[in-house]
């Protein structure tokens, strides 16, 4: 009780004194933020800008590194056919790969895919509706991208290259491990996962198809990994010859 007492008659004291006047306080940005506050939120900052920078170069390392295995597979080359501007083309070249990568498909059977699909016609629209480099329907186009967690918009943006390539490659993965092989997955891709199934469930409309558009975009894949073979033949040899010169 004698030290509330004592407490009471000092706060009294200092009030009598004008200590009120002169209030003790503890520093504060503009925001009226503690000090400490402000250099955290400061460190926060200057830690978010490094990270958007390393990220920034990660990210340009990633696309070097994938446009030099895009001109060892051949696809800089193939990519021309496309007609795009050359910077539109280094980005498609570097998402096939990337993509391929991604949903561990073979870039050169995206090729193919493409190849059979649109003959690289950036702007191609089938007679049933399916849109860009590799016919990606538009409503499949919606779903693979609510899937992926972005959101397609337009039907227009399946002409966007980068995107159709995206789309199209995670569409050709998930038939492919749907169907359990290359050519039943092209089936699907081809005719629709529904129809697919009718089809591969009867031999004589199975084999019939078959031999169509799968065989097609098979076969066109097996020629463009022949040359990538025989291309990386003449490099080795060139190689050679340039060390023992």
């Amino acid at each position: 009780m004698r030290g509330w007492t004592v407490a009471v008659t000092a706060a009294a004291m200092l009030l009598s004194a004008g200590a009120y006047a002169f209030p003790v306080q503890v520093p504060t940005g503009p925001q009226g933020e503690p000090a400490e506050m402000m250099y955290l939120r400061a460190s926060l900052e200057q830690r978010e800008r490094e990270l958007k920078a390393a990220l920034a170069k990660l990210e340009k390392y990633e696309d070097e590194a994938m446009f030099a295995q895009a001109e060892r597979l051949g696809v800089v080359e193939m990519v021309k056919a496309s007609g795009l501007p050359v910077h539109q083309q280094r980005r498609l070249a570097v998402a096939i790969v990337r993509e391929a990568q991604r949903n561990n498909v073979d870039p050169l059977l995206v090729v193919a895919v493409i190849r059979c699909e649109s003959s690289f016609n950036n702007y191609a629209v089938s007679h049933v509706g399916a849109m860009g480099l590799m016919q990606v329907m538009p409503d499949t186009g919606t779903w693979l991208a609510d899937k992926a967690g972005f959101r397609l918009g337009r039907s227009t943006n399946l002409f966007d290259a980068e995107t159709n390539v995206t789309l199209g490659t995670a569409y050709l993965a998930d038939l492919i491990n749907r169907f359990g092989s290359v050519e039943k997955a092209l089936v699907a891709y081809n005719a629709g996962p529904g129809l697919a199934r009718r089809i591969l469930a009867k031999k004589e409309a199975r084999t019939k198809f078959m031999a169509g558009y799968p065989t097609k975009v098979v076969k066109e894949f097996r020629k463009l990994k022949a040359q990538q073979e025989r291309e990386l033949t003449l490099r080795d040899q060139q190689k050679t010859i340039d060390r023992q010169g």
